[in-house]
């Protein structure tokens, strides 16, 4: 039986149509929430859901985020949670990428997590809206990078850290910030948008590396989101919950190698 931990409230999901973001949204729509999408693109994908609207716009633009929370407040009434997924991500090693790509990952990732986050926090503050909850999503290669990611996974980690730090002034005003932490999830069935991002070699190495041995799924970053910010996490704020299949658990790649010796032989 479906829960609807999520009846009459009202939700924000940056990056909310396509992929993650999307099984997020869904998820939170079909829990009761009326949700709106801040997206540089309307899919149309949750056209026949009155529940669901999008603003078309750029978080890294300093206009965006005031006006995302007005125009959800607006449609649906007051703020309860919010999902910054919205992110950029181009490649590009330390000698290869241009400055402006670099910058751009940051104004989006950082700066508009932060101006998003910022409008939230001062709307929840200024009608004392104590249980309002906030949801980053992150990377495990936040903390486990790999060469060519440099802007993305720095720009994460950022993420994480600032998600610490929002969880500390926050919860004296009763709103709650953490973060889900993603390993490799196959969005190919819940995105329109890079189906092809990722080579299939790249691919079957990344599910090579993971204990459970296969991709994660999109709603599986959904149920972990919709967990943080319901009443059964109440008393969760400022921590990262990877989502990963256990491949931020050690170095799994290097099968195990155990000596004949026991452990006096090696004294």
């Amino acid at each position: 039986m479906r829960q609807m931990r999520f009846a009459g409230k009202v939700a924000v999901v940056s990056g909310g149509s396509n992929g993650i973001g999307r099984a997020i949204v869904q998820a939170l729509a079909d829990e009761g929430a009326s949700v709106v999408i801040c997206d540089l693109v309307d899919t149309h994908y949750f056209a026949d859901r009155p529940q669901i609207t999008t603003v078309v716009a750029d978080i890294s633009d300093a206009s965006t985020a005031g006006r995302v929370i007005a125009e959800a407040t607006s449609r649906y009434g007051p703020v309860d949670l919010l999902v910054n997924d919205a992110a950029a991500y181009p490649d590009g090693t330390l000698l290869e990428m241009p400055a402006a790509d670099w910058s751009r990952v940051f104004a989006v990732n950082v700066t508009g997590t932060f101006m998003l986050t910022q409008a939230f926090a001062r709307h929840c503050v200024a009608r004392d809206a104590e249980g309002a909850s906030v949801a980053c999503i992150t990377t495990g290669s936040a903390r486990n990078p790999r060469p060519g990611q440099a802007a993305y996974c720095g720009s994460k980690a950022a993420v994480e850290t600032m998600c610490k730090v929002f969880a500390m002034e926050l919860g004296p005003y009763g709103i709650r910030v953490n973060v889900v932490s993603p390993g490799y999830i196959d969005v190919r069935q819940w995105s329109s948008a890079f189906p092809d991002r990722a080579p299939d070699e790249l691919r079957a190495a990344l599910v090579s590396s993971i204990p459970l041995g296969q991709a994660g799924d999109p709603r599986d970053i959904a149920n972990a989101v919709l967990f943080l910010a319901s009443a059964e996490a109440s008393h969760i704020t400022g921590a990262v919950l990877e989502v990963d299949g256990g491949s931020n658990a050690g170095r799994y790649g290097l099968r195990a190698h155990v000596s004949d010796g026991g452990a006096s032989v090696r004294g």
